[in-house]
């Protein structure tokens, strides 16, 4: 009985030790829904420092005093290493620069680093980040490790090499990190909300369309101010923001198509924010960070070696992998 244990216990260990590394050698993040990502989430902290001055950004607000924030830590910020505030404009143009180069994909290796520091200055140096920043950045801290396994010159470009083993186990370690991260944000956000009187009761949307700061904006105001004073139509709005929440980080931790599900998801729920309340930068970061969340993880590699042409599991065939990453490649 104990060696029949044993013999079933060995095997169940090798088969899901074969799996693993099938799927090790089957995932490369060398595609555009890695670059599309990074990119997005580059872009939008681009536009942080790029549009808003820097007087804006480091302006006190309540107990925040004037100027960057260079306390403990954030003394590594651009702001505080150029002089801090009176050299602010200095500090924005090198932030600039430095995300231009890794938002157009150049060198991922060697642009990744830089790209890390860039979105924490802006993180942790101005006044009033909102949520947008602070995922920019630890997106940004999750996804480093694998631009730092990406040699090609652009990341736009397909691969030439097969990566090394160890470049294939650190990036698929480092997406999951990215998966497990993001459904969590999309969790806690839903359920959190479910503790506020506002959301528990589906009049939220109701408020919010009407918020002086961040309410809706013309030319959809007028529709939807009309039919947000029907009951029915903002209980909706309100619960139909949480249900697709919860959606959204269900689907990131599933199969390669439900993630794609997941992204749509996401593009449509920030998108809406986009078109109604603003919010730029903050649905950039949210639509990128998806969009390398959703990487396939069957897919077979043009730079593989022979022997790692195998993106089908034990048992399955051909015909069950999903080929739809061609799209974006």
């Amino acid at each position: 009985m104990l060696i029949a244990v044993r013999t079933a216990a060995s095997a169940l260990f090798e088969e899901q030790s074969s799996r693993l590394q099938l799927r090790l050698s089957g995932f490369d993040f060398r595609s555009r829904w890695f670059g599309v990502g990074r990119s997005l989430i580059c872009f939008a902290e681009l536009t942080v420092v790029l549009i808003t001055p820097s007087k804006a950004l480091l302006t006190p607000v309540l107990t925040i005093s004037d100027g960057a924030r260079c306390g403990g830590v954030r003394a590594a910020s651009a702001y505080c290493l150029v002089g801090g505030t009176s050299h602010a404009e200095h500090a924005r143009w090198i932030l600039v620069a430095v995300l231009l180069v890794a938002a157009i994909g150049y060198r991922p290796r060697w642009t990744a680093i830089p790209q890390l520091w860039a979105v924490y200055s802006i993180a942790v140096s101005i006044t009033v980040p909102d949520g947008g920043e602070s995922v920019g950045m630890i997106m940004s801290l999750l996804m480093l490790p694998i631009a730092l396994t990406d040699n090609r010159t652009w990341q736009w470009n397909p691969p030439t090499e097969p990566l090394s083993p160890s470049g294939h186990a650190v990036a698929y370690a480092a997406f999951w990190a990215v998966r497990l991260q993001l459904a969590y944000i999309y969790l806690d956000t839903a359920i959190s909300k479910f503790g506020v009187a506002d959301w528990a009761n589906g009049t939220a949307e109701y408020y919010f369309l009407r918020d002086n700061m961040f309410g809706v904006a013309k030319p959809w105001a007028g529709p939807l101010l009309a039919l947000s004073k029907y009951p029915l139509v903002v209980i909706g709005m309100t619960w139909g923001a949480l249900v697709v929440e919860l959606l959204i980080a269900l689907c990131i931790l599933g199969s390669d198509r439900w993630r794609k599900v997941g992204l749509v998801l996401d593009i449509l729920l920030h998108g809406s924010i986009i078109l109604l309340m603003g919010l730029w930068s903050f649905a950039l970061v949210m639509i990128g960070s998806s969009a390398v969340a959703s990487m396939p993880l069957l897919r077979l590699s043009p730079a593989a070696a022979p022997d790692e042409q195998q993106p089908v599991e034990k048992g399955g065939n051909a015909s069950s992998v999903d080929h739809s990453a061609a799209v974006l490649r």
